[in-house]
């Protein structure tokens, strides 16, 4: 129900009990008042009527005196004896008068024989209607007895009834008069309502700043200032918690680090990007539980450990198997007034962490390894020729020497290499990038290496000076190092009377280069691993070559600096094809 349909329905009710109440009041007062001066004249009457008794009794019968005052006086006129027996009647006959009660037991009657008067308000069983009686005693002895007039009390139900129709009338025109001035007023005293209503709702929706006109100084004018001040803070605080909740998302996106907000049953109720990308996660997380989007033991456990009441922080590292991933978490409770409401997770992602760790300590070992064996050679010797060797054996001095000097090459060949990888890894070697020639960088490298082919009676065919080749963009000099670099290797890996093959292919925006021998090959098995930092198919052999197990190593990370990709493919006994990209000049990324 409406309020101005309340306001209406409160006006009728008003007024109906406005009226009602005078109807009821005013009712029974005018019936009182009506009764009251009907027994005054009644009484007056009496009196008359009792003079004419006492004046004319003698001469005139009670019958004929009781039906010629009733006549005059229109009321009923009763003569009763002394001894109740009714001597007279205006309404009834004389032959009918014996047929009478005897009314010395009326109340009127009763009183009028003490007090000399008596009146009475009851019901008549002889004419059977409602009558208004009065009674005076007059005369004395035989010649005495009471006077009687009755009047009918059917006047005041006609009066009552047309007072019922004339009020019974009034109140419907005053209920139909309330009704359109009702709504009239209500719809007035109702419209600034149903536009403060209105505008609460936009608030409650959103839909922006709304103020409501201010047209009076009355309490509704109050409530639509006070609801105007609260849309302004309301949208204040509206902008602020949405400028908190956008940095809050930007900050979420923007960061590497998966975050989870999760309830104390495993709800989870917030997830950022990062953390999506760390578990795999395309589909809605919100609304799920933990155990739902991850069945990881640790994780699964981290969370379970947090939940017990002593634990205030728990950190803890998870693997992931399924995305080959290390995770660093740290757990806090999420606590509002004390009260735990849920779990914040952080993961960090120290994958490359890890990698590089297990790297550098692969990287330590294998620097050792390769380190002690030529230091153990160089002490061993020289040590042979502290203890008297020098003097005792010159011939074996001489060769022990030489060992020393090629040992103490190969160290320093290792420590170059390790010196150039370690500068090529850490991004402190600046490329000078210009457009060349690759043609002219391929030849250089087989003029280079022409003389070690010979010695092993091996052919060099350099495919790339037929054509047209690209311009390329490089740095000349580390790009000759790659060339170098796999055209020595394929050299050292291939038999004598064998043939090593150099030659270049359009490959979109890159130029391919690619070195192919028919030397041992590499095992299908060693081929991921091949351009690893001191990973050897056969260290014997490549130890009996010079090799310091960096070279490949080195080639992938300059390749990458020109942001181009090496491959290898390669079968046992066949040969092997290596190959690298680089940019075409002028291509633009």
């Amino acid at each position: 129900m409406g309020f101005r349909t309340k306001l209406v329905l409160s006006y009728v009710f008003l007024i109906t009990l406005i009226t009602g109440s005078f109807y009821l009041y005013f009712n029974q007062t005018l019936r009182q008042k009506m009764i009251e001066e009907s027994r005054a004249n009644l009484i007056s009457q009496t009196q008359l009527a009792r003079l004419l008794v006492i004046s004319n009794n003698q001469v005139t019968s009670p019958q004929h005196l009781a039906e010629s005052i009733g006549t005059v006086t229109k009321a009923r006129v009763t003569l009763i004896a002394h001894d109740g027996t009714v001597v007279g009647d205006s309404e009834v006959g004389q032959a009918q008068l014996a047929q009478m009660e005897n009314h010395l037991q009326r109340p009127e009657v009763q009183e009028a024989l003490k007090n000399g008067y008596g009146s009475s308000l009851r019901y008549s069983e002889t004419i059977r209607i409602s009558m208004l009686y009065s009674a005076m005693t007059y005369g004395n002895g035989s010649t005495g007895g009471i006077i009687r007039l009755a009047l009918p009390l059917e006047y005041l139900t006609s009066a009552r009834n047309t007072l019922h129709g004339v009020v019974g009338g009034a109140t419907v025109v005053t209920i139909l008069v309330a009704l359109l001035f009702g709504y009239i007023f209500s719809n007035l005293t109702s419209r600034p309502l149903r536009d403060m209503a209105d505008a609460a709702a936009r608030i409650g929706r959103g839909a922006g700043k709304f103020k409501i006109p201010v047209t009076s100084n009355d309490e509704i004018g109050m409530l639509a200032a006070v609801l105007n001040d609260m849309s302004e803070r309301i949208e204040m605080q509206v902008q602020r918690l949405s400028a908190d909740k956008q940095r809050l998302d930007t900050i979420l996106r923007s960061m590497g680090e998966g975050v989870m907000v999760a309830s104390p049953d495993g709800t989870i109720s917030l997830v950022n990007p990062a953390f999506r990308r760390l578990f795999s996660i395309s589909g809605e997380v919100e609304g799920k539980r933990l155990v739902e989007i991850s069945r990881h033991p640790d994780l699964l456990d981290a969370f379970n450990d947090l939940g017990k009441p002593d634990m205030k922080e728990l950190v803890r590292e998870i693997s992931i198997p399924l995305n080959d991933c290390t995770l660093f978490t740290h757990w806090v409770p999420l606590n509002v007034d004390g009260v735990r409401q849920g779990v914040v997770a952080v993961f960090h992602d120290i994958s490359d962490l890890k990698k590089a760790e297990n790297m550098r300590r692969d990287f330590v070992a294998n620097v050792s390894h390769e380190l002690r064996t030529p230091v153990t050679i160089i002490k061993g010797y020289a040590e042979t020729l502290l203890d008297g060797a020098l003097e005792s054996d010159p011939s074996n001095a001489k060769r022990f020497v030489e060992i020393i000097h090629n040992h103490s090459e190969r160290l320093t060949d290792l420590i170059n290499d390790i010196l150039t990888l370690s500068s090529l890894e850490s991004k402190e070697a600046l490329l000078e990038l210009n457009p060349m020639d690759i043609s002219g960088t391929i030849a250089k490298a087989c003029m280079l290496l022409q003389e070690r082919a010979s010695q092993k009676n091996i052919t060099i065919i350099n495919e790339s000076t037929g054509g047209a080749v690209p311009r390329i963009l490089a740095d000349q000099g580390r790009l000759e190092q790659v060339v170098v670099n796999l055209l020595e290797n394929a050299i050292k890996y291939t038999l004598e009377g064998g043939v090593v093959r150099l030659f270049t292919e359009d490959d979109g925006e890159f130029v391919r280069v690619s070195v192919a021998d028919t030397g041992i090959g590499i095992p299908y098995k060693d081929l991921p691993r091949i351009f690893e930092r001191f990973y050897r198919v056969d260290e014997a052999r490549t130890r009996e070559q010079g090799g310091t197990g960096l070279g490949l190593a080195i080639v992938k990370h300059i390749v990458q600096l020109h942001g181009g990709t090496v491959a290898v493919s390669s079968e046992t006994g066949k040969g092997s094809m290596f190959s690298f990209t680089v940019k075409k000049a002028g291509v633009t990324y």
